[in-house]
This record gives C-alpha cells, structure tokens and sequence, in this order.
C-alpha cells in the first residue's frame, strides 16, 4: 500500500485572504539560502560540491578521494542541514525587505517540499527573521497545491520557485499562475534546465520585486 504524502502546516481552507493577490513562494533558495550553507556542511563532512551538472547526486565528492557521496549519505546530510537549520540557513540578501512591501499588496504563502517532519525548526527560524508568513510543507505536488489554491482565489497568483521542472509542473495543474524563477545561489546557473515559456526570471530580490509588483498591480 502507498503511503499518503505528508503535509505539515494550515490546510489551504483555513488561509486567510486579506488582499486580492497571493504570492507564493518556494523557501530553500528563493528565502533561506540553502547551497551555500550545504556547501559548509559538506566541508565539515570532508567534501565537496563540484556543479558539474544540476544536481547534487555525483557531483558530490570526498576531498580525500574523490569518490562520489552516495545518496543515502548525501540524503543524511540534507537531514542535518535541515535539523540544524536555525543556526545554519540565513535569510536570502533582500527578501525581509521586499516581503515586507509586497505583503501590503499580496497574501503571501511559504510552500516547501522540505521534509515536514522538520517544519516546527523552519517555523521558528522564519519567525526569528522576521517572516512570519504562513507555510505549508509538503510531500504532495507543488502544482497540486497551486491548483487548489487558485480555485480560492478570484485575483493574480504569483508562484517563484528555484528549480525549473516546479515552476513547468505549476504551470500544467494552474496554467493562469504567473511564474519566477529564483536562485539565491549561482553555483548552478549555468546548467539550468531550460525553463518553461511561461516563466520570467530574476537574479535576486531587487528584480524579483519589480516583476511581482507588475503582475499583481501596485
């Protein structure tokens, strides 16, 4: 039997909607940044992170050998990171300042595939920061979500994310959803999957918010 994916946080009927628009955005890497306290972490593990292609799996290698982390080690090592998360993720330069005035304009959402077992540490490093926006995280499809929160809303919705294959996977189950791509990090720019036609793309926060601000009005 398949187990049921796990979600933690408030279930999308009990969101409040305060504003017309709703933004919604991925955490890792487009609010708290993620590959380069990984690459930190994997310092202290004895490797290194080498962005021959996008992905970590391979690309992952002890110092000392050269030889390819496994997935299971590189996995119990995401754990950590995300176990130790408040005192290793910082926010992403820009974003506190940015959210602060698009939350005048826009509901805002945190929608993470990080795994839920961790959400209660990610909630109090966002809280610390001074994020003290609704998250969700989940197991199940980003565009499953999106779709069921459009079907709430009559305004624009706003979906950024970092990596290109959940900005094309909203795009098929919520096709009216403006879409942003974001990546705090560079590390992997230069072999990112082509992004679906549908997306635009910003570099960090102060082009981010402009884009937002066209699609949802000012």
């Amino acid at each position: 039997m398949t187990s049921k994916p796990e979600t933690a946080g408030p279930s999308v009927d009990s969101l409040p909607q305060r504003n017309n628009a709703l933004l919604v955005l991925d955490v890792d890497e487009v609010v708290l940044e993620f590959i380069s306290p990984f690459c930190r972490l994997l310092d202290e593990h004895g490797a290194r992170l080498h962005p021959d292609s996008f992905r970590l799996t391979g690309n992952v290698r002890s110092i000392a050998t050269g030889a390819a982390l496994s997935g299971p080690r590189l996995e119990a090592i995401t754990q950590q990171l995300y176990h130790e998360q408040q005192t290793r993720q910082p926010p992403v330069p820009g974003v506190g300042e940015a959210l602060a005035r698009l939350s005048l304009r826009a509901d805002i959402l945190f929608l993470t595939a990080m795994t839920p077992s961790h959400y209660d540490r990610r909630r109090r490093l966002l809280d610390d920061a001074g994020l003290a926006f609704p998250m969700i995280a989940t197991e199940r499809s980003k565009g499953a979500v999106m779709a069921e929160l459009c079907a709430r809303r009559s305004g624009p919705v706003v979906f950024v994310d970092d990596l290109p294959p959940n900005l094309a996977v909203v795009h098929r189950s919520a096709p009216h959803v403006r879409l942003l791509h974001l990546m705090a990090n560079e590390v992997f720019r230069p072999h990112l999957p082509a992004l679906t036609a549908a997306a635009a793309s910003a570099r960090d926060w102060s082009e981010a918010e402009v884009i937002i601000r066209t699609w949802i009005g000012d």
